[in-house]
């Protein structure tokens, strides 16, 4: 994935937002809500200054963690509680760390380097691009990013970094050891290294919290699930799934069972050859390097061919005579695709799924 300086990432550290949190029943939240309402309308009374007391509605939304029915019945309830709803930029707050640990943050962060192009498109599409002071030489999105500060590259620079005295700074797992002296000169550290759909929600859901705009992010997970919903409706009547090699390089690396793009190709409604049965099992992992025989025997109908893989064009790959035979290559099915909003775990997301998508099923839109 291109929004983090390797493509070989794996899901250890991560842990499930839902992971130490106790579920509350429903019936005893009634409860419990109803005794303190009628405790604070004793207390009004009470106090018999004859002021009307105002009730806010707060609706509950669903926490992270809660799926399924007792979700469905969270999200619909609404309570009275006499309470005002928490603003988003209200601080200090506590927030979850992309490795599972939570983090408080005193202040609103003035000051923030992204040290990953994923999470400063997050940035700015949170509207908190105003106060990115860093960025990495990699940064090509939005144009703005162009004239930041730059910090390094696939490694962080700490001494560049500290140079712009952030308070915030946001990482990725294999950078923390290059991050270490930022840290210790007092700047906060959050660490996001999601490898699938749900966990960019999680890192959008995170970094909106920490940087005060918690509704936004909010507003933003929506707007991605809406376009996700879009591509699937539109290739759920696309017939029969088609097969797809994805080509991670020009070796025939690709993109195995557990790899954030087999996911993509699963929300398209394709079926990614790398994640197959009877194509050396034993060797399918997030990304691994497949043979030119396993390849031909998959003849996968569809050949993507990521501007990253290093193939200037399609038909590089297509006149290999090896592959010569593919359904793909007979049919014309072999395409060079920008893969950046594929691969890059950021809000652009949706719109990388439809891209994928048109590629495989251009009929469909």
């Amino acid at each position: 994935m291109t929004g983090h300086p390797t493509p070989c990432r794996t899901k250890a550290g991560h842990r499930s937002l839902s992971e130490g949190q106790h579920r509350i029943p429903l019936r005893s939240l009634l409860l419990a809500t109803l005794l303190v309402a009628m405790l604070l309308a004793g207390a009004l009374l009470v106090a018999g200054c004859g002021d009307d007391a105002v009730a806010t509605e707060t609706t509950v939304t669903e926490p992270t963690g809660i799926t399924g029915a007792e979700a469905e019945t969270l999200t619909s309830l609404t309570i009275e509680t006499g309470i005002p709803e928490v603003a988003g930029d209200v601080f200090p707050v506590t927030v979850r760390n992309g490795d599972g640990s939570t983090i408080t943050i005193g202040q609103r962060p003035e000051r923030i380097v992204s040290a990953a192009p994923s999470n400063t498109e997050i940035l700015f599409a949170l509207g908190a691009g105003d106060r990115v002071v860093g960025v990495t030489s990699l940064d090509d999105y939005p144009p703005e990013a162009a004239a930041i500060d730059k910090v390094g590259d696939y490694t962080p620079n700490p001494e560049a970094i500290m140079a712009l005295s952030p308070d915030l700074v946001l990482g990725y797992a294999s950078c923390q050891e290059a991050l270490a002296p930022v840290e210790a000169a007092g700047a906060t550290i959050m660490i996001f290294d999601p490898t699938t759909v749900n966990e960019i929600y999680d890192s959008i859901s995170s970094i909106g919290a920490a940087v005060g705009t918690a509704e936004k992010s909010a507003g933003l997970i929506n707007s991605i699930k809406a376009q996700i919903e879009e591509v699937s409706q539109a290739t759920a009547t696309a017939g029969e799934p088609l097969t797809v090699f994805y080509a991670v390089d020009n070796t025939l690396w690709t993109c195995g069972p557990g790899s954030f793009v087999d996911e993509m190709l699963t929300l398209a409604n394709a079926v990614n050859v790398g994640s197959m049965q009877g194509v050396d099992a034993a060797d399918a992992q997030a990304y691994y390097q497949m043979s030119p025989e396993q390849l031909v025997a998959a003849d996968p109908d569809v050949i993507l061919l990521p501007t990253a893989s290093g193939y200037a064009n399609a038909d590089e790959f297509a006149t290999d005579t090896r592959f010569a035979g593919l359904t793909a290559v007979k049919e014309g099915r072999v395409y060079l695709i920008d893969d950046t909003t594929i691969t890059r775990p950021g809000p652009r997301i949706g719109e990388g799924l439809k891209l994928l998508a048109q590629a495989i099923y251009p009929g469909a839109f």
